[in-house]
């Protein structure tokens, strides 16, 4: 399989950013040496000379030249139609439900000129993915995101479709507000007919089933969006595939009591009980209590086959994700796989973390 390193993987909980590791070429991660003091320790340094106020003056403009066209560039909402990766555009929201107080669905139409976008998309390292093809099942599925942004200020958030753009000619996003959040406020005041900003799709990472026996999920909330995506895009179990289809297993924390479970609603098509309607017993849904990941539910999720090719995708918190297999790095690296996984034999090539 291939996988290829998230550029913000995450799993975009609210949203969320993947490429995963192919068993042997995929890895791209690209990291920075530390940086290393050749100062003695016998004699303190020198204190370094105080910059005029010239030089102060200098430095801040060349800081603000640099910073506002970047935002500029970012921020500003093109009148173009069209969805685009690089740029913000304005684009109409068609439709609008909400799942619980604190959760809205949105739906956004994809416009004609940007489904190559989709239909051809780019992984994360830049390349051209061989996608899926009419639903055949042969080749790489490429799970994408979107980013928003407020009107108001220049801050934006990464949200996680739910759905199979390709097939349904747009993209449902899962938006979750919680206090503080100005784009989550945003999105939930928008009524059908409005505009938002979005800019995307933006490649979070990308698999080739084929290369897997078995694919493990683990999630909560709205982290689930990136296995609600796959799981639209790949082949159901009735197709006429022609490469193996691995198995497929998606452990899902329940909410906590008071709260609703909208993704095992039929709210939407590209929710728990239509995925499972989809693939019938070869996906199995697994619903834990909040709260850590236990070691008995991996374990019974993995079976006891050897041999089996099993790639097992995490979105979750950091602090769940981090007694289960270990926290990503400052720079949304992998990292090594510690705790739960780590305790299974599992391994970096067979375990892949979103944000």
């Amino acid at each position: 399989m291939s996988l290829v390193s998230p550029i913000r993987c995450a799993c975009r909980r609210g949203a969320a950013s993947i490429s995963l590791p192919a068993p042997q070429s995929a890895r791209r991660l690209t990291t920075l040496p530390p940086l290393r003091s050749f100062a003695s320790t016998s004699t303190p340094p020198l204190p370094p000379p105080k910059p005029s106020s010239k030089t102060r003056y200098a430095l801040a403009f060349l800081g603000l030249s640099l910073t506002l066209p970047a935002s500029f560039y970012f921020f500003t909402s093109s009148s173009n139609s069209a969805l685009s990766p690089q740029i913000y555009t304005d684009q109409k929201i068609t439709a609008t439900k909400s799942l619980t107080p604190q959760h809205k669905l949105i739906a956004v139409a994809v416009p004609p000129s940007s489904k190559q976008y989709f239909e051809k998309p780019y992984k994360v390292d830049g390349t051209l993915s061989d996608s899926y093809v009419g639903g055949t099942g042969v080749g790489e599925v490429v799970v994408q995101h979107m980013m928003i942004k407020s009107p108001d200020i220049q801050i934006e958030r990464p949200y996680t479709p739910i759905n199979d753009a390709v097939k349904d000619g747009e993209v449902r996003m899962v938006v979750k507000r919680v206090k503080g959040g100005e784009v989550g406020r945003v999105v939930h005041n928008a009524q059908p007919g409005g505009e938002v900003g979005i800019r995307g799709p933006i490649p979070t990472f990308s698999i080739v089933p084929g290369d897997y026996d078995k694919i493990i999920m683990i999630s909560t909330g709205t982290a689930v969006a990136p296995f609600l995506q796959l799981l639209c895009k790949l082949p159901s179990s009735s197709s006429s595939s022609s490469s193996p289809q691995p198995a497929l297993h998606l452990i899902q924390a329940s909410p906590l009591p008071d709260r609703i479970d909208w993704s095992n609603t039929d709210t939407d098509p590209a929710f728990i009980p239509s995925l499972q309607a989809k693939f019938g017993s070869r996906l199995v849904v697994s619903r834990i209590e909040p709260g850590l990941v236990g070691k008995d539910v991996v374990k019974n999720a993995l079976g006891g086959e050897k041999g089996e090719k099993v790639m097992v995708l995490v979105c979750l918190p950091p602090w769940l994700m981090r007694p289960l297999c270990g926290s990503m790095t400052p720079n949304l690296g992998q990292g090594p796989i510690t705790g739960v996984l780590a305790e299974l034999g599992l391994t970096n090539q067979q375990v892949w973390k979103l944000e």
